[in-house]
């Protein structure tokens, strides 16, 4: 029993240094070399402190998996934890070409504060065989002149960047999945971005289907991820490339 407890403690004290590290680093944003090229030396405490906290994972079980996750932490761009970003992935099926496409998207998307992401979350469920993945997307956030401007020039936007991944399973401590479709919706507090809410938002797009159409891709959209450390609260993942994912259920 007093084993226990000491392992109990030494567990509970890497977890609140991976909560820490998470805030000081904006969810690991600030890591992203693209953006800034400092801080390095806490991405080398948090792979010091994920190295420990592996020995102390309870079982890697689809009921110790299923439920509500959300994300904390990611060692690259936060959005490529979706299974539509991590079958892109698989399919380039070279770590220098994925890397590249989402610098370039996150370049596309993020200049001059255009976008920025809000919350992600996971819903994962063995029984319907079905992995859900959300991430807020928020247009215009800050829109002004700098120095010269102290209002904002135009409201803030959003919506909700919605995918579902079907044939679940867990094999060797490994989620696989296929990605089946994905859609937008609407965020609560956020305005509907003119016209594309009208045409496009709250539509299920059949990626899989639109997917195995185009000339260069030879199998369906799938993706897999390794689990590395799972408890009642805390899951950590790695892609195929070894990226860092770290998510917490948020009703504990």
């Amino acid at each position: 029993m007093k084993k226990d407890k000491k392992t109990m403690i030494i567990k509970e004290k890497l977890k609140t240094e991976i909560y820490k590290l998470s805030a000081l680093t904006d969810r690991g944003q600030r890591l992203n070399k693209l953006i800034s090229p400092i801080y390095q030396e806490k991405l080398i405490e948090i792979n010091k402190i994920i190295n420990k906290l592996k020995d102390y994972s309870e079982p890697i079980t689809e009921d110790n998996i299923s439920g509500e996750w959300e994300l904390i932490f990611s060692n690259v761009e936060l959005f490529r934890s979706s299974p539509f970003f991590l079958a892109v992935e698989d399919a380039l099926n070279d770590k220098v070409k994925s890397d590249l496409f989402f610098k370039l998207h996150q370049l596309q998307v993020s200049s001059f504060g255009l976008s920025t992401i809000g919350k992600i979350s996971q819903k994962i469920d063995f029984q319907k065989k079905e992995f859900i993945s959300s991430f807020d997307t928020i247009i215009f956030g800050i829109t002004t002149i700098p120095i010269f401007g102290w209002f904002k020039l135009l409201p803030t936007f959003g919506g909700s960047v919605t995918t579902l991944a079907d044939e679940l399973v867990l094999v060797d401590k490994k989620i696989k999945m296929s990605l089946q479709k994905t859609k937008v919706t609407e965020v609560e507090g956020l305005n509907k971005i003119p016209l594309f809410s009208k045409l496009l938002m709250n539509k299920w797009y059949p990626v899989k289907d639109v997917w195995r159409k185009l000339p260069w891709n030879k199998f369906n959209p799938k993706c897999e991820v390794s689990i590395i450390f799972i408890d009642e609260e805390l899951r950590i993942m790695n892609d195929i490339y070894g990226s860092i994912f770290i998510y917490i259920r948020p009703n504990k």
